[in-house]
């Protein structure tokens, strides 16, 4: 969207519960390793998530990136390939 006046119209009718249920959101570091589990399977070697909301910006970098990350690096790629780099 050229702005967030275009951003704004767009998802007028958008919920949250919509969201919710299209990709994984909250605290559930399993359920958000479970949504990176099939790029892993596919043969991805790199995969881009994005933590949105500047008022829980630094709890997530303080509590969960790291726990996470973890989690992610000890997905075993299917046979013959590298492990992720996450």
């Amino acid at each position: 969207m050229p702005t967030p006046a275009g951003f704004s119209h767009a998802s007028q009718y958008v919920r949250l519960e919509d969201i919710a249920e299209s990709i994984p959101c909250g605290p559930d570091l399993d359920e958000l390793v479970d949504a990176v589990r099939p790029f892993v399977d596919a043969g991805f070697t790199d995969v881009a998530l994005v933590q949105v909301g500047d008022q829980t910006q630094e709890a997530f970098l303080g509590e969960a990136a790291g726990p996470l990350l973890e989690k992610l690096r000890a997905l075993e790629p299917p046979a013959g390939q590298r492990n992720p780099a996450v």
